[in-house]
């Protein structure tokens, strides 16, 4: 039997070989496996988590700005002073994120992380670039499975493509790739967590909470299809 490498405990760059499919099945297998027996692999995919966001208990957010972009597809984004809370191509939709949150947000002197990230994805949708991810606040997402699934959702690298069953079985579910749609077509934050970048099993783009024309134009700046 095929063994997993001694010096290949969990990190990114395993996880996106498993994301661009560098990996056999069998060998991807072998990887989960180890990672849900490993004490040291669990620790670092929950360190991992943490570091990016990923945790059940979000802080609320006592300020809360508003920024929008109208370059090439218009989105709104609502953050607070350190992370990103949510990214809508919905107006209605961020109001009524905004309702939840309890604050009225700000729309001047926006905090610096944010207004790079704005520029960023200008640059992703003239040139087809890469942007850096700031740190997220999950304030919007009420369950661990949710939680799970943008977490292995986040990891997906630019220009790559998985199916709702890779995302459901990463999750260790293997026949909850319907539940895996419905987590990402509620996902509060795309972009940022890349829910564009997860297909249907035989290619078809389906899911796509802000329409599948978004979704298309997105997987054709990265030119993924």
């Amino acid at each position: 039997m095929e063994q997993v490498p001694a010096n290949k405990h969990f990190n990114t760059a395993i996880a996106h070989s498993i994301v661009n499919h560098q990996l056999g099945r069998d060998q991807e297998s072998l990887y989960f496996q180890h990672w849900k027996n490993c004490g040291f692999c669990r620790q670092l995919l929950s360190e991992q988590k943490h570091a990016a966001g990923f945790t059940m208990t979000p802080q609320k957010p006592l300020t809360t700005f508003l920024l929008s972009s109208h370059f090439t597809i218009p989105y709104h984004m609502l953050c607070s002073e350190d992370a990103v809370l949510a990214i809508s191509f919905s107006c209605d939709d961020i109001n009524q994120k905004i309702r939840t949150t309890g604050v009225n947000p700000q729309s001047e002197n926006p905090p610096g992380f944010s207004l790079r990230l704005i520029s960023e994805i200008d640059a992703y949708f003239k040139h087809g670039t890469e942007f850096n991810i700031p740190p997220i606040n999950v304030f919007f997402i009420k369950s661990n499975f949710r939680l799970q699934v943008l977490f292995w959702t986040w990891l997906i690298p630019f220009g790559t493509v998985v199916s709702y069953g890779d995302i459901a079985n990463w999750c260790d579910k293997p026949k909850a790739a319907r539940a895996v749609g419905g987590a990402l077509h509620n996902n509060p934050i795309p972009f940022l967590v890349p829910c564009h970048r997860v297909i249907g099993k035989n290619g078809r783009l389906t899911g796509f909470g802000a329409g599948i024309e978004i979704k298309h134009h997105l997987l054709a700046v990265e030119k993924s299809i």
